[in-house]
This record gives C-alpha cells, structure tokens and sequence, in this order.
C-alpha cells in the first residue's frame, strides 16, 4: 500500500517559488498498490481540493470505463474545490463514488452542487456527464471491495471524518483537518459549569483523545495535520488545526511505523517545512522513538 500526494496544502493554493519542493496544491492524494494508480484494482482519492485537477488528467490515461471512489474528509473549500475541475466528471461511462460525512443542515450532494452554481461555476453537477453517487457516513465501517474503510470524527469547526483503511495487513490513516480536544469552556467568562461538571468536561476530553488513539493505532501510515509550529499553535487554538508536537505525540503513543506531516500553511515556504521535519525528528529522538520514520508530504511523492 502506498499514498501519492497530488495537493498537500491547506486553506488556498500557493503556486510560488518559495513552494516549489513540497508543492501548492490543496489536498488530495491516491491509494495506489499493485498498479501505478489503483490499489485492490480500484481507483481510490482522498479529498478534492486542488491538486485533483491534475491527478484526473493522469486518470485519463488509463482504460475506459472509470469507476472511481472519491472520500471527502470534509466539505471546506480547499477539500472539495478541485472537483469542477476534475475531467473524469466530464466524461460519459465514468461512475464516481463520492464519500463523506452527514451534514443536518445540507447533504452531500447539494454541498458538491452549490460549489457549482452558475453564480460560480459555468457547468452545473446536473450537466457533469458520469454517474455521480453520493453516500454519506456516520462513524463506522464498510469495504470497498477488499478494503476496509473505518471512519472517525475528528475535532474540527466543520464535521469531519478521519479515514483508517485496511488493505491485508497494511493500514493507512488520513485524519482530515483536526486538533486534540480540549477544555475550551473553563477559560470562558462567565461560566456556569459547577466544579463536578467541569471533571465530567475533562473526563471527556481525555476520552475522545484516548478514542483517536486508539484509532490511530498500529498504523503502517499515517498522514497527520501538522499546519503549525507549536508557537503558532498557541494564537491558533480552536482554529481545527494540529501542531508538529501534537503530530509526533500521536504517532508515538499509537506505535505508528511512518508519520507523514500534511496540511501545510500558506505561509510556509519549502525552507519553514524543512524546518518543522528537522524539529519533528529530533522530538522523536528525544522521546526515544527510534522505530518511528517520519517525513513531509510532497506533490507527486509516494510513500509506503
């Protein structure tokens, strides 16, 4: 099992000399096995933004018909704005699974439609020429042929899911946007919570960080958020996003083999990311993590 990375950016794409190592794009990336674009003979994407513009112009490469599967973590823009642009939509025969959490105010498909109204886009959803399915998912379990998909909602201002998927003895994990849980209700003014809830609130907290623990566990890969330096993680609390330390910890205490930094900053040029993979290694030489790789995801890159 391997990922290859076709966007690794968050918020907007930042073309640019400064990013040329590491790439502009927003996310995306491919499951990839036997074959340079399939795994268990399917055609597997993770997240829309950007970057799968020029990643299904390497799909139509190959024989038609397309089936594809196509899993959002979450339906921020840099998540799901690549997809107007995604040429396999275009085209007759093709069939396009599209995963990705329930929403209660919107579903899925009118999230994917209202990014292609004609206010913003020329071609509607309607107009697209493959068969487009929508499902969407809770917490739980289901297969894709011979893959297990297990998802897991994760700490962001949207909701989102966090993918573990199961190939034989290999898993990979993409979390999506997230950041640890926190007490975020004791350092509120004027706070009602008596001082018995305030526990119940931290039993809480301890507890779904334990659950994503859990989820992580034994992982082959894992492509963590890492938008932020810890510094930076300090003015951005509660923004939905990770820090290095944060990354590294989890891997650690998840006995995780291979940890790859994703979601990079706009800010952050290829010399800062050079510079949060340098911090992160050393993290883990200190806390003894020998067994413990880790790298930054970079456009085109394949790791395994």
């Amino acid at each position: 099992m391997k990922v290859k990375f076709w966007g690794v950016r968050g918020s907007i794409p930042t073309p640019g000399p400064a990013t040329v190592k590491y790439g502009g794009n927003t996310t995306c990336m491919q499951l990839i096995g036997e074959s340079e674009n399939k795994i268990d003979g399917q055609i597997v994407i993770l997240d829309a933004g950007s970057g799968i513009r020029e990643l299904g112009m390497e799909l139509m490469k190959l024989p038609k018909p397309l089936k594809i599967n196509l899993l959002i973590t979450h339906t921020h823009m840099d998540h799901i704005n690549g997809f107007p642009f995604f040429i396999p939509a275009f085209i007759p025969g093709t069939i396009i699974d599209i995963y990705g959490p329930l929403h209660y105010e919107k579903r899925l498909e009118e999230i994917f439609a209202g990014q292609m109204d004609y206010s913003y886009f020329p071609i509607s959803t309607a107009q697209l020429a493959a068969a487009i399915n929508y499902h969407e998912l809770n917490e739980g379990e289901f297969e894709l042929g011979n893959l297990h998909v297990q998802t897991h909602y994760m700490n962001h201002p949207v909701l989102t899911l966090g993918y573990r998927i199961t190939d034989g003895d290999k898993s990979f994990i993409f979390t999506g946007d997230h950041e640890p849980y926190f007490d975020f209700i004791s350092g509120v003014e004027n706070g009602t919570l008596e001082e018995g809830d305030m526990e119940d609130v931290k039993a809480i907290v301890e507890q779904q960080n334990s659950r994503l623990t859990e989820f992580f566990s034994k992982a082959d890969i894992l492509v963590c958020d890492a938008a932020y330096t810890p510094e930076e993680y300090v003015t951005h609390k509660g923004w939905g996003h990770s820090s290095t330390d944060h990354a590294v910890d989890w891997a650690i205490s998840a006995g995780v083999k291979k940890l790859i930094l994703f979601h990079h900053e706009p800010v952050h040029t290829d010399e800062k990311l050079d510079e949060m993979e340098a911090y992160a290694r050393k993290r883990i030489l200190e806390k003894g993590a020998k067994e413990l790789s880790v790298t930054t995801a970079r456009e085109k890159a394949e790791f395994e």
